[in-house]
């Protein structure tokens, strides 16, 4: 079985995956189960947000992990109350600091709240970390230190050495392997993380960046350089068992 922990549908700059479009490609690879959240909320569709994940809902039901994407106006225009009011039993928050580096601030109002919402529905936090040094990777050290009965997942492990270093520090701390190359999971493996690593993808976003590739051989190539790279438990764990722990599946 394999699971993906990063999987978005929805709008993404001028490519826009449908619900039914999204299922088709993961059924095409081989996906069993699945974390997902819109990029249309970047457009603040809130209302489009929750029509594709109830069409998600409709189509695979449990199959799927709906992840709430939080945008830092939605503690203020009444957005988080249209979402947690929706129907829908959210099994993760996700926050993305390199589109709003000033509102996520480590001691900020907006993570403070975050952070409570997280204990009270006794959801996971998903991060995204990137390239840029207000969203590294070394920077939630201290947030998970300062709150240890919140999980944590640092969204593409960047920098890997960086993460490697939070994961060591902190037993609370996941990462997934969006857009990591493969010899950063491995790395991980080597560093004895491999329990929380969790095997993610970005897709559809890939479609964005890598235009003249064929998404499914694509797909397939990294899955396969993964396999060929580390012990079968190692795999089983990455794109399975960890999935499953994180999400109590």
């Amino acid at each position: 079985m394999i699971c993906d922990a990063h999987i978005h549908v929805g709008q993404f700059y001028d490519i826009y995956t449908s619900p039914k479009q999204l299922v088709a490609f993961l059924d095409s690879v081989g996906i069993k189960c699945f974390a997902v959240s819109s990029t249309s909320i970047c457009e603040g569709g809130y209302n489009k947000v929750l029509d594709e994940m109830c069409q998600l809902s409709e189509l695979i039901g449990t199959r799927m992990v709906p992840v709430l994407w939080i945008i830092p106006n939605m503690f203020n225009d009444g957005g988080l109350d249209l979402f947690e009011k929706s129907g829908i039993v959210w099994r993760c928050l996700k926050i993305h600091p390199q589109l709003h580096p000033t509102k996520w601030e480590l001691g900020g109002e907006s993570m403070k709240l975050l952070l409570q919402r997280a204990r009270i529905h006794n959801l996971p936090v998903l991060i995204h970390t990137g390239d840029y040094d207000f969203c590294h990777a070394g920077l939630y050290s201290r947030l998970a230190k300062e709150n240890p009965d919140v999980l944590f997942v640092l969204a593409h492990g960047r920098p890997i050495d960086e993460t490697i270093n939070v994961m060591k520090e902190c037993n609370n701390v996941y990462t997934d392997t969006a857009f990591m190359p493969t010899e950063n999971i491995v790395k991980l493996c080597e560093h004895g993380l491999v329990d929380r690593t969790l095997w993610g993808t970005d897709y559809p976003i890939p479609k964005y960046y890598y235009r003249k590739k064929n998404m499914k051989r694509y797909y397939d190539s990294i899955l396969s350089s993964l396999r060929n790279n580390t012990k079968m438990s190692d795999f089983e764990k990455i794109t399975s068992t960890n999935f499953c722990k994180l999400f109590l599946l």
